[in-house]
């Protein structure tokens, strides 16, 4: 098959194309993507199915409630809109939504930021283990820190038995003050890796030039260096804004034990209680799309304002500040935070797992190995739940994996129509909540006209209801970061290349397999073990999605929580941390093994 791959210029000659010619090439472009095999079409198709679709089911659901009823009908309906603005209860959860959001977007952006310097751009002790400490951090889920500093905290808890707390600091935690810090802790990581990639290119000329217009470095980093990082400060703010928003973790934990309603627990409980609310779960869902939205096409109009463009020919490599005695300072203050962001409440985790009952306290007689013995009990449900959630994030980390890159590929590299709008759809929707995507399955392919395609209502096979749809709610919400992922990687290599193998002949598939995947199989491995990670302790789509008997490990282990058996949610919760530090620790191992071997097998083959 022919690569219509984009040229580097003006794409050839430069010289003008007649309209009937140019209007031919387009069919015979699009000719060739449906007769050229699956490997550009069928991603395309699959994005569509699991992603644009059951955002505009969201869409449709909030303003026709009855569109995807049995007795469907195109009223316009808007009040269940008009609901979530005039209930108390609704207008509440969506002002501290947002106010969690805004606060939280500030502080953690400015806290990775301070914390990418100091790794990068600082002599501080200690800053080259900055990076795993804070992708360790960007691992842990919400849920597991929002419960651990919940028992932490609550009245009768660990640290109250050791010293005994004030009830101001237990009723200041469990408020807004304690939403803020949990979530600012968990989404640092977002602002610290956007900052750091931006300060790879951001040499030292612009600071020698303000240093010879008598400057202080300080000063230079204020005015010059810090504006030219805006960029990547507002895209980590962006992130973080959405990822508060969505998040159903710390509002399922800490939320509810603080009385604290967020707009995505109303979510779940529109659709998960009886009687099931969908216009409400979709007019709050659409709310938090035009939230997101709209904070990102507030940073776009910001940074449209002025150039920020730092990389050029003549780009001085970038040089250390010397902090003096003050990298001490800086050290200690990193190492509060990893205390107070890590390695605290991995510490509780793992002492409640051990514990029979975590009100007796830290004593002899209270520890004890009886929580991991009954989740690994033999044909114990939570055993069953592991090998599900494992198998869901092996399959969702392949697939996506697999998809990305073609779709990649056509969005960057190729001349194929309709790839602007594309990559306009995945740059939106990689901000979308999971909660909101997760709502969208539940109107897009539960409605009862899928009955008569046989994938819907009492039809057969079934799709929603099944393990199915939570395998593709997972894809769904993992495919746009892959994407993403996968554009930065093909923006380093030379189109030479690609153009060599088209000389050869190869197809679109030779291309990608032998040709882009070898290049960038280092980037493929890292978005294959990030979406594993985040399949096995994703909650938001699990608790709305999940097949009845065949609950996720985070769904049990909140159902836990909730039960007040948290010394066994623990234990499961830290067997699932576990595994995903396995598997980690072996895709990280297998490389080095590999070439290990190699080095010590060619020597022999060289001398036969």
């Amino acid at each position: 098959m022919h690569i219509p791959v984009q040229e580097p210029g003006t794409g050839g000659a430069g010289q003008p194309v007649p309209p009937l010619r140019a209007f031919g090439a387009v069919l015979a472009r699009g000719f060739r993507v449906v007769t050229g095999g699956g490997v550009t079409i069928i991603p395309v198709i699959l994005l569509i199915l699991l992603v644009l679709y059951p955002l505009l089911a969201i869409i449709i659901q909030s303003i026709l409630p009855n569109l995807f009823a049995f007795n469907s009908n195109l009223t316009l309906d808007f009040t269940a809109i008009r609901d979530v603005f005039t209930q108390v209860a609704s207008y509440r959860s969506i002002a501290t939504s947002t106010t969690l959001g805004i606060v939280t977007s500030v502080l953690a952006t400015a806290l990775g930021t301070v914390l990418a310097i100091l790794a990068r751009r600082t002599n501080m002790p200690g800053h080259r283990i900055l990076d795993t400490i804070v992708w360790l951090v960007f691992f842990t889920p919400t849920f597991l820190l929002g419960e651990a500093w919940s028992i932490l905290m609550i009245r009768g808890g660990t640290i109250d038995h050791i010293i005994h707390l004030p009830d101001a600091v237990i009723t200041n935690f469990f408020s807004t003050n304690g939403l803020i810090l949990i979530l600012t802790l968990k989404s640092f990581p977002f602002a610290y890796l956007a900052v750091s990639a931006a300060l790879v290119w951001l040499g030292s000329e612009f600071e020698d030039a303000a240093r010879i217009g008598g400057a202080h470095a300080w000063r230079a980093w204020l005015e010059i260096n810090i504006p030219l990082l805006l960029p990547a400060m507002f895209s980590g703010a962006m992130i973080i804004f959405a990822e508060t928003l969505s998040d159903f973790g710390t509002a399922a934990t800490i939320a509810q034990n603080s009385h604290i309603t967020l707009i995505t627990y109303q979510i779940y409980e529109a659709i998960g209680t009886f009687p099931v609310d969908f216009p409400q779960a979709a007019a709050f869902s659409l709310l938090l799309f035009i939230a997101v939205a709209v904070a990102l096409v507030g940073q776009n109009s910001v940074l449209r304002t002025r150039s920020f463009q730092v990389i050029s020919g003549r780009t001085r490599p970038a040089r250390r500040l010397d902090l003096g005695v003050w990298r001490y300072v800086a050290l200690a203050g990193v190492i509060v935070l990893m205390l107070l962001a890590l390695i605290i409440p991995l510490a509780e985790c793992v002492l409640l797992s051990f514990q029979k009952a975590f009100g007796n306290g830290i004593v002899a007689a209270n520890l004890s190995t009886i929580n991991y013995q009954r989740v690994l009990a033999h044909g114990s449900d939570d055993v069953t739940s592991l090998f599900t959630t494992l198998r869901l994030a092996i399959a969702t980390a392949t697939i996506v994996t697999l998809l990305g890159l073609p779709i990649a590929f056509i969005i960057r590299r190729s001349t194929l129509p309709g790839r602007r709008l594309l990559n306009f759809v995945t740059l939106v929707t990689i901000s979308v909540p999971g909660i909101i995507l997760a709502s969208g399955y539940i109107f897009a392919w539960n409605s009862p006209y899928l009955e008569n395609i046989g994938i819907g209502g009492r039809g057969e096979p079934h799709f929603y209801g099944t393990i199915w749809i939570l395998l593709a709610a997972y894809i769904g919400g993992s495919i746009p970061y892959a994407i993403r992922l996968n554009i930065g990687g093909l923006d380093q290599i030379n189109n030479n290349i690609i153009e060599a193998a088209r000389v050869q002949g190869a197809g679109l598939f030779s291309v990608l397999v032998r040709v882009i995947g070898p290049i960038l199989r280092s980037g493929l491995v890292s978005i294959w073990l990030l979406v594993f990670t985040g399949t096995m302790f994703e909650l938001a789509a699990s608790e709305l999605l999940y097949p009845p008997g065949q609950p996720t490990m985070p769904v049990r282990i909140t159902a836990y929580f909730g039960n007040f058996r948290i010394e066994q949610g623990m234990a499961l919760a830290m067997l699932n941390v576990g595994l995903v530090a396995l598997f980690v620790i072996a895709f990280r191992a297998v490389p080095a093994l590999w070439q290990f071997i190699a080095a010590r097998i060619q020597p022999q083959g060289a001398e036969s």
